[in-house]
């Protein structure tokens, strides 16, 4: 017969925080506020502009996105479209967000942001506005870039939004 332990076991793990995410409380955290970086849940702040562009009716699902040369160079995990390939905004964004493809997140800010720099000045924008003051973007899909930074408290805030 096994034992269990007395206290619940915990992976000593860096950041993190648990929030309320009706009321925004921070029920438990540790280092919720130092800088680390966010690797592929930059995705995260992808999606919501798009979801953002399309509540705005700046797009629709229906909306092409068009996988440029500069999306097809992307390295793994992506989809592979060859440069020219036009999916639906909705097909891209399930892409995004299922199978985490760095290609269609440049092709999705391209998309939505006119240009792949212009979409990473909208998401350090985007941050700033919701108050998310430990997090800096220099790309759409969260490869490293030791200049790519955010923290567990402000994923919270763009998780909440």
């Amino acid at each position: 017969m096994l034992a269990l332990p007395a206290t619940p076991a915990r992976a000593d793990i860096g950041a993190w925080i648990v929030v309320d995410m009706e009321s925004g409380a921070v029920l438990d955290q540790k280092q919720a506020l130092r800088q680390w970086y966010p690797a592929s849940i930059t995705k995260l702040m992808t999606a919501y502009l798009t979801f953002k562009a399309i509540r705005e009716g700046r797009a629709t699902p229906q909306s092409a996105v068009t996988i440029s040369a500069n999306a097809y160079a992307e390295p793994p995990s992506k989809m592979g479209f060859k440069p020219g390939t036009r999916i639906s905004l909705e097909s891209a964004l399930k892409m995004l967000i299922v199978k985490s493809a760095n290609d269609v997140a440049v092709a999705v800010a391209e998309s939505i942001g006119g240009s792949e720099p212009a979409f990473i000045q909208m998401m350090n924008a985007e941050a700033r506005r919701l108050g998310m003051s430990a997090t800096h973007f220099v790309n759409p899909h969260g490869l490293p870039d030791n200049r790519q930074v955010s923290s567990a408290r402000d994923l919270a805030v763009l998780a909440r939004a």
